[in-house]
């Protein structure tokens, strides 16, 4: 009996519960301002003094890309804008860079919409060596 009454009482608990399958619509993420780095390639090495053109390509399709920024170690060193308009859906830049400093440098591009709204920065790293004397 104690048996049955401790079944009964489970399935009473399991028919109060909501198991239904309802399905939950997630809210969508804003999209964001999208920033590459073609070239140059990750962990690349030069010497000091070379020169760097970093070929930058930026999305966004719903509000345009109205700025690009390039730093190297957290430190702002370019920008580039859109001549023809305010914004644009794909812009494609190029910014240079002369490598000084010995060691690893973080190569960091972000885009930006007109209204200040950011996209998740492109990462590079390049390894500045010595010129040997």
């Amino acid at each position: 009996m104690r048996h049955v009454l401790l079944c009964l009482t489970l399935l009473l608990l399991l028919s109060a519960c909501n198991l239904g399958t309802s399905s939950v619509t997630p809210i969508p993420t804003p999209d964001i301002p999208q920033v590459e780095i073609l070239s140059p390639e990750n962990n690349q090495q030069a010497f000091e003094g070379a020169e760097f053109d970093f070929d930058i390509v930026a999305r966004d399709a719903s509000e345009g890309i109205a700025l690009i920024e390039l730093y190297v170690d957290e430190v702002l060193i370019n920008f580039s804008s859109p001549v023809e308009e305010d914004s644009v859906p794909i812009f494609r830049t190029t910014m240079n860079w002369r490598a000084l400093g010995v060691g690893l440098h973080i190569i960091e591009v972000i885009a930006y919409r007109e209204d200040g709204q950011q996209g998740d920065p492109a990462r590079i790293t390049i390894e500045v060596l010595a010129r040997e004397e």
